[in-house]
């Protein structure tokens, strides 16, 4: 029973690895000017992860995450040209 109890955690050790290689993904940005909007959403910078292979979920975790942080600077920098605030007061975390 001892034994048992010792082999245990060593064995949910392996899945618990796994579960962290995961890329956590950054929330799309919240885009409330229409224009910017569908500017940042139509260039093609963004669509990297359509040329993903969707059965990696790492390189789709990537990618998405890529994309997300792609249209929020197409977003911002938008903004930025027809003299608008950028939305929030702190950049995201960008992780490399």
């Amino acid at each position: 029973m001892m034994n048992a109890l010792r082999i245990l955690p060593l064995a949910a050790l392996p899945l618990l690895v796994a579960c962290t290689s995961l890329e956590p993904v950054a929330a799309p940005p919240i885009m409330t000017d229409p224009v910017c909007r569908d500017e940042a959403r139509r260039t093609a910078e963004r669509d990297v992860a359509r040329q993903s292979n969707m059965t990696n979920q790492t390189q789709v975790r990537f990618l998405q995450n890529q994309e997300n942080q792609e249209e929020r600077r197409l977003y911002n920098d938008c903004l930025r040209r027809r003299g608008l605030p950028t939305p929030g007061g702190v950049e995201a975390v960008q992780r490399s």
